[in-house]
């Protein structure tokens, strides 16, 4: 929505789209290129190497998410400014740390998947006078003689509304009123918008059409007869440092950190009975481009023939796919493996 895609303005408006782009010229008072830039995995990646110079990261913690590349990149910069409520492994590499107000310390919004964006209030001051991160930024570009006049998040909010037709009606007062508003929350529709394109896509005749079968069939051969996915995992996430300043999740954490310390994959009790597998023993993952080792977690969680990896294990991923932001993709898209014991 905000335009956190390297070839698309907020809102989703293509960089290439000449109308589109001098709106936004015209909103922020400076020249805009008409071309993509490179992705967060593309510049910390060995093929970004050199293309960019000083990163500014807000919230982030690229070495814990990204390719083995990002830690080597990083050094290599010749600025790193890293704002973020906790020291993360990225922030140890940052020639700069900010440190900014947590959740709770400020008024936010945040928009999930649903759409629906929603007002978090500020529950508690900040320690030691810590200040939002966009207060931070605000500042700084002021200092360099920007002149932004921004005195409240509730008026960043209204330049979203002016630069996002979508969040046009979202303002502080209309998403306190309810449980939030989904966009699109226009001043047609201040209340928002309960099913997406509910009358249409507008110069478009509605339609729907079948979903083809995929194109590669499911794991079945006796080379490699499981199905391999990466993706979340409910108590490390996707970047852990969060995780580890919650109790709650930090007690879960740290429960399987000590049951596996090096991570794990998760295999199905049947698959790990049939295999002669223990829960905690080591295993092979072998695909047709590569083998990594790790422990295997008994469970019921997963299907008979699935087995299922975290997704902040890279080192696992990277053996598999390889490194690099293609890979990163591809770890996407699960593939067939085989499963042996050590």
């Amino acid at each position: 929505d905000m335009g956190m895609l390297p070839n698309r303005f907020p809102g989703y408006v293509p960089v290439a789209d000449d109308a589109g782009r001098r709106a936004f010229e015209i909103l922020w008072g400076a020249p805009l290129p008409a071309r993509p830039g490179q992705g967060a995995e593309e510049m910390l990646s060995r093929q970004g190497r050199g293309a960019v110079r000083a990163l500014w990261l807000c919230r982030h913690d690229p070495v814990m998410a990204a390719s083995a590349d990002a830690t080597a990149v990083l050094r290599q910069l010749d600025l790193v400014v890293v704002q973020h409520p906790f020291l993360t492994e990225t922030a140890k590499h940052a020639h700069v740390v900010l440190p900014v107000a947590a959740f709770g310390e400020e008024q936010v919004t945040f928009t999930n998947t649903e759409r629906r964006i929603q007002l978090v209030g500020k529950a508690v001051d900040p320690p030691g006078g810590l200040l939002p991160a966009w207060r931070q930024i605000v500042d700084l570009a002021n200092r360099l003689g920007s002149g932004w006049d921004y005195a409240s998040a509730a008026e960043v909010m209204r330049e979203i509304g002016r630069a996002v037709p979508a969040y046009g009606a979202a303002s502080y007062d209309n998403l306190a009123r309810d449980y939030g508003r989904q966009w699109p929350c226009t001043t047609d529709k201040p209340l928002g918008t309960r099913f997406l394109f509910e009358e249409g896509i507008p110069g478009q005749p509605f339609s729907l059409a079948p979903i083809p079968r995929p194109s590669r069939p499911p794991c079945a051969s006796q080379d490699y007869p499981f199905t391999l996915s990466f993706g979340h995992s409910l108590y490390y996430w996707h970047q852990n440092v969060l995780v580890r300043h919650s109790e709650t999740l930090k007690r879960e954490y740290q429960i399987l950190l000590l049951d596996y310390p090096d991570g794990f994959v998760d295999v199905n009790a049947e698959d790990a009975r049939r295999l002669e597998i223990r829960d905690g023993a080591r295993v092979r993952l072998v695909g047709v481009t590569g083998a990594a080792v790790t422990t295997a977690r008994v469970t019921q969680e997963v299907k008979s023939g699935m087995i299922f990896v975290p997704f902040f294990l890279r080192e696992v991923r990277e053996q598999l796919y390889g490194a690099g932001p293609s890979a990163s993709r591809s770890s996407r898209v699960p593939i067939c493996v085989r499963l042996e014991r050590v």
